[in-house]
This record gives C-alpha cells, structure tokens and sequence, in this order.
C-alpha cells in the first residue's frame, strides 16, 4: 500500500528502550535465582513495568500532515511536543550541529514567519542552525528515529507547496535518508 501523500509521521525508535527492557528482564532473572522476592518485586515495579509501557507507547517523534509540522518530545530533554501550523511555517531546514558533549548531530528545524505567536519556550536562537530566525523550540534533534527527506518533500509539496525544504547539512550521517545530502546548502523538492 503506498504511503498517504498527505501525511508522513516517524516514532522513535526501540532502540533505547529495548535496551532498557533487557536490562530490567535481566534484573528480574537475577531476582529469580537469588529467590529475593522484594528484589524481584520491586524491579518489576520500577524497570520493567516502565520499559514495556515505553515499548507499547512508541511517541511521534515527527510529522508533518494537513495540520502543519509536529516536532515531538524530547526524552532527554524537557521539551514538550509543539505542533506548528502551516501558516506559520516559512522554511524547513535539515542542518548539523552539535550534542552538548561535542559530538556532531542532525537537526530539524522550523522557520517561522514574522509574527507568529510564541512558542511555549525556546523562542531563542537555535544553536548551530545556519539560518537565522530559528528558534531552538522549533528544533530537533535526529536521534532514535530517521527522517525520509523524499517523504518529507512529498508531503510539503501536497499540502503546502510554497514551503521550502532547505538541507545545510555537511555531512547526513546517519539521521537523513534519501538522496539530495550534499556539503552545501540545497532546496528538495518533490519529484512532480
């Protein structure tokens, strides 16, 4: 089935999580064979029950629909999920920035045009971001899910056409999938 060309939405990834039930399953084992039924207990209640509960939960950690773009929360961050409508959209920019440990990373991130309300925080500028105007809240860091920039392109273009898709990533690494990763700065589009 082909996906809708008015949506496209991606979760984050199990990885993490997975890791964190394994680790809890592990604890478990160890509870059984020890035959400590408060240990066994109380990492039930405080490993397990959480990780598989993230497992069935699976947040969105990106999409973009008739709507506008939503950017989802952060785990390791306090960022809450902010939806911007289109209206209020004036460029998409994939771009590379650094992690707070110096490590480099993929972004997302959303220009919005002048006078468009205040995000709820982080209406600073987005470090690292080449264009300015963009503020941190309207960002994201690529980590635990991968965007589709041929996806995302499509559904820009079926929903709001004028919006540009602009990539200054130096390097996609492996956040950005698709073709059109190059070390300058390029606009995607939608093949028509």
């Amino acid at each position: 089935m082909l996906p809708d060309p008015g949506s496209y939405e991606e979760r984050y990834s199990l990885t993490s999580t997975a890791l964190g039930l394994a680790s809890a399953l592990l604890a478990i084992g160890l509870g059984f064979l020890w035959h400590t039924h408060l240990i066994f207990a109380a990492l039930t209640v405080l490993a397990a029950i959480p990780a598989v509960l993230a497992v069935a939960r699976r947040p969105v950690a990106f999409r973009a629909d008739h709507a506008g773009i939503t950017l989802g929360s952060e785990r390791q961050l306090p960022r809450r999920a902010v939806v911007i409508p289109w209206a209020d959209v004036e460029k998409i920019i994939l771009y590379s920035g650094y992690t707070s440990s110096g490590d480099q990373a993929q972004y997302i991130g959303v220009q919005r045009r002048e006078g468009a309300p205040a995000l709820p925080n982080g209406n600073k500028q987005a470090p690292w971001c080449p264009v300015p105007g963009v503020a941190a809240g309207a960002t994201r860091r690529i980590k635990n899910w991968r965007l589709d920039s041929e996806r995302l392109a499509a559904v820009t273009a079926a929903v709001a056409p004028g919006i540009p898709i602009i990539d200054s990533s130096t390097d996609p690494g492996p956040g950005i999938k698709g073709p059109g990763q190059t070390s300058s700065t390029t606009e995607l589009r939608a093949a028509d």
